[in-house]
């Protein structure tokens, strides 16, 4: 997933990842309903993560909440999600996605 966003150093922000669409694929592939069961952030060490709700499963977004980071710098951030499908009992997966955000004054 190549995703990048522009934030400034100064904010607190947050930053969500819409599973929803790829969920849909795994739906038409396997049929069934997914269930988000746990989301973890892992962003470069000089970003600060701040204290927020971490995923929402009714629409299948995971959030970041996050600051810090240097004017004209790219950091990363990736999200690692686990989770359960109806059809595949008894089993929990995973699935990450990084994100490229680039620190800019505004």
């Amino acid at each position: 997933m190549a995703c990048y966003v522009t934030k400034d150093p100064d904010n607190t922000w947050p930053l969500p990842i819409d599973w929803s669409d790829w969920f849909a694929g795994l739906i038409d592939q396997i049929g069934g309903t997914f269930t988000i069961t746990a989301s973890s952030w892992a962003p470069d060490s000089v970003l600060i993560v701040e204290v927020g709700k971490s995923f929402d499963d009714t629409n299948k977004k995971t959030y970041f909440y996050g600051s810090g980071g240097t004017a004209g710098a790219n950091y990363n951030i990736t999200n690692t999600i686990s989770y359960t499908s109806s059809e595949l009992t008894g089993q929990t997966f995973t699935e990450d996605r990084t994100i490229e955000v680039r620190i800019r004054e505004k």
